[in-house]
């Protein structure tokens, strides 16, 4: 895979390097981590589709049997009586490369945690244009949502990974603390809507607007 430039850039963003400096040699040293990644990455992912519900006090939300506490969730799916359970992983190597590169160069680790960030999200995307393809006529899918973002706690990742049957199917689980494993892994949650709502993922959709980092510096995280 020759990752494109959009993604090198977010990979140096991840990095928290100015925009000024994301060129020249940082930039080609961002190329070869993500060819070198790719000697290692063991993709996979699961998806599907579920009855959903909001809340009647507007405060959480009912997935496949489960409630998810979370008012920014809840207005993603107010339009929503289905949505989309997502789970993808980069596999274990990817963490243990993370880990010898860390050992070896604080930089390189750095850089191949970014990559790896970037490579998950893609794998994201590539799982989301399949289930789009799925969709019958007159649906729409929303905004992408993954918990921890927003208001929405990190923990309903459990329940996610336990109604995909995804440690089973693609070697995902998560701990006590809360911690994914294969640590470059996401969860997600899409709605199915008869709206075609705004699926545009920027600062003034972003639930995480007031505390984000790259607001403070004046920038976007390019989402």
């Amino acid at each position: 895979m020759d990752p494109t430039q959009t993604m090198i850039d977010d990979a140096l963003r991840f990095m928290r390097v100015p925009s000024h400096q994301r060129s020249g040699e940082l930039s080609l040293q961002v190329r070869r981590t993500f060819e070198e990644l790719e000697g290692v990455v063991q993709p996979r992912s699961v998806s599907r589709r579920f009855p959903s519900e909001v809340l009647a006090d507007g405060r959480g939300v009912v997935v496949a049997g489960f409630t998810i506490q979370s008012r920014d969730l809840a207005r993603l799916l107010a339009h929503s009586s289905e949505c989309c359970l997502m789970a993808v992983t980069l596999g274990s190597e990817v963490d243990r490369a993370i880990l010898r590169a860390q050992a070896r160069d604080m930089l390189g680790g750095l850089m191949l945690d970014a990559c790896a960030s970037v490579r998950a999200d893609a794998l994201c995307d590539e799982e989301e244009r399949k289930v789009a393809e799925t969709l019958r006529e007159g649906e729409h899918l929303t905004m992408r949502f993954s918990p921890g973002y927003g208001d929405a706690p990190l923990q309903a990742s459990a329940d996610v990974i336990a109604a995909l049957d995804a440690t089973r199917r693609i070697g995902l689980a998560m701990t006590k603390r809360f911690m994914m494993t294969p640590v470059k892994s996401v969860t997600a949650i899409i709605g199915v809507s008869l709206q075609d709502t705004d699926r545009t993922r920027g600062c003034r959709t972003c639930a995480g607007r007031e505390t984000c980092p790259y607001r403070k510096r004046g920038e976007g995280c390019g989402l």
